[in-house]
């Protein structure tokens, strides 16, 4: 019987090529640019889908890329790695003139048209747009009909696969949801348009909250999406299965003047951060351990005073984002945007801007060998 030979060394080199490469960091995309651009083998295997996909199971939490900020004339893109979308003009500073960021979730960006803050005047413009910054693909969103002119909204974007359905892993090319949720004279409302009918739902409407949906980060946990309101210490749910609503009250010593930043805790509740002059604030919806209704529990208090530097608590600090997956607090100060991470309670300065009006941060997988390889320069697998 004839004795099973070794692979050759050529198979083996390649498969401990292919090793060291997915062991890249995710957050630094130029690193597999500079390996596509070694030899025709090396973009071979990183362009293909097999690579693609074993990456992002390996490094699992997508990495975080860059954050969409909204200016008085648009939302700009600030870099956290090499990445730049490519859709972006080289000489706009990352940006996007005329458009609101709204979300950010599963590899892409809602965005609105707000024509006040552009000088352009020319032309017309879908009211939203979903965006995948990596491929700089665009789908413009049909007119969304309200049944009466909301006094508040504001909207999300996911994928539709729901909560069991995909690991949001490699998805930002597939089916999406946006829905859009706010208050008018008589009622709060729901809408969600579907990327696979093409089209907008009927609303679904429930009791008035006695308040206006903020323009802040959502959250989505579990099958549902979470909103803040703005005065009454208050979130609206909305159930993507049931298509139902619901008010869910803060805790009360947590005044409304606070601004709150919803996240989808690691054990899978709803949480929120916030800040008062001397520290920063975790909260946690807990199940009653009675089976009565769910609670909210301080999970912990962060004195930022010892973190941030002292000029930038000349004002009241904002919590105005949170990174769930990488425990990452977006803070605005007098001394501009910081982030805290709350692992190892390291404090960056990420701008000097204070006037951002909403933090979205963009995190995605970005494998760019494609990107090098020229329509006719493809390789095989045998080059």
């Amino acid at each position: 019987m004839e004795a099973d030979l070794p692979p050759p060394a050529s198979a083996l080199m390649e498969e401990l090529v292919e090793e060291v490469l997915l062991r890249f960091p995710p957050a630094d995309p130029s690193r597999l640019v500079a390996a596509a651009l070694v030899c025709r083998r090396w973009r071979a295997l990183l362009a293909g889908p097999g690579f693609r996909r074993r990456f992002r199971e390996l490094h699992r939490s997508p990495p975080l890329l860059g954050l969409l900020c909204n200016s008085p004339t648009g939302a700009r893109f600030l870099p956290s790695s090499a990445f730049r979308p490519p859709g972006l003009p080289s000489t706009a500073d990352g940006l996007l003139r005329g458009w609101r960021a709204l979300d950010a979730r599963h590899g892409r960006v809602l965005l609105r048209w707000d024509p006040a803050s552009s000088s352009s005047s020319g032309g017309s413009c879908p009211p939203l747009v979903v965006w995948d910054p990596i491929t700089d693909q665009r789908k413009d969103l049909p007119p969304l009909l309200w049944a009466q002119y909301p006094y508040s909204w504001n909207a999300a974007v996911l994928c539709s696969a729901g909560a069991a359905g995909c690991d949001h892993l490699d998805c930002c090319g597939g089916h999406f949801l946006v829905v859009v949720v706010g208050t008018n004279s008589k009622e709060m409302f729901a809408h969600v348009y579907s990327s696979e009918s093409g089209a907008w739902s009927e609303a679904t409407s429930a009791r008035h909250p006695n308040d206006s949906v903020d323009f802040a980060p959502s959250a989505l946990v579990g099958n549902a999406l979470y909103f803040a309101f703005q005065m009454d210490g208050a979130v609206l749910e909305y159930d993507l299965g049931t298509r139902e609503m619901a008010v869910i009250r803060l805790p009360p010593h947590c005044f409304s003047w606070q601004r709150i930043a919803l996240t989808a805790t690691n054990d899978g509740h709803l949480g929120f951060a916030t800040a008062d002059r001397s520290a920063i604030y975790l909260w946690k919806r807990e199940a009653s351990s009675q089976g009565g209704d769910a609670h909210w529990a301080q999970t912990r208090a962060i004195e930022h005073a010892k973190l941030l530097p002292a000029g930038a608590l000349l004002a009241f600090p904002d919590v105005v984002g949170f990174v769930d997956s990488i425990a990452l607090i977006y803070v605005r100060t007098a001394d501009g945007l910081f982030t805290v991470d709350l692992k190892s309670s390291q404090v960056t300065k990420v701008s000097n801007d204070t006037g951002f009006s909403g933090i979205f941060p963009y995190m995605s997988f970005h494998t760019p060998a494609l990107g090098v390889l020229s329509a006719g320069e493809r390789p095989s697998a045998g080059a």
